[in-house]
């Protein structure tokens, strides 16, 4: 932590220590006003930010622009979650996995396992079994994938 709030002059010396603050930021994009515009993970995903966070404005206060940071992620998370329910019945599902980061992949598929599992449920064993079928094959392309 005094390490953190010691980076006063050199915002991109915090990195080594986001993940300890952050779960699942790895790393910051900074440009070279030193103004931070993405999000990445461990795994690469990268996330735009809905603002672009300036750390000159903070004058030094790591604290601030990390607060900023907070917020800021939130935001940007519920834009792109809210972005990809949109997307996924535009396109096969396999296609819709590759193009969005994993936990916005994650939290979509159960909102619409749930709702198909419900409807399912709702008009009987056919529909059940017609269900199971096709998760059964999104299981399988989701292995391949991974593969």
């Amino acid at each position: 932590l005094l390490e953190i709030l010691s980076e006063t002059k050199d915002p991109t010396r915090v990195q080594p220590h986001l993940k300890k603050c952050f779960e699942g930021i790895a790393k910051l994009e900074f440009t070279e006003a030193l103004d931070i515009t993405h999000m990445k993970s461990s795994e690469g995903e990268v996330v735009p930010l809905i603002d672009v966070i300036s750390t000159a404005k903070a004058r030094g206060q790591v604290e601030k622009w990390l607060l900023e940071l907070e917020i800021d992620m939130i935001a940007s998370l519920k834009k792109v979650i809210a972005d990809a329910t949109a997307a996924y019945i535009t396109r096969p599902r396999i296609e819709w996995v590759r193009e969005w980061c994993g936990q916005s992949v994650l939290c979509v598929s159960q909102l619409y396992w749930t709702k198909y599992t419900h409807d399912a449920l709702k008009s009987g064993p056919k529909a059940m079994e017609e269900y199971l079928a096709l998760n059964t094959k999104q299981i399988e392309q989701i292995v391949a994938l991974v593969r």
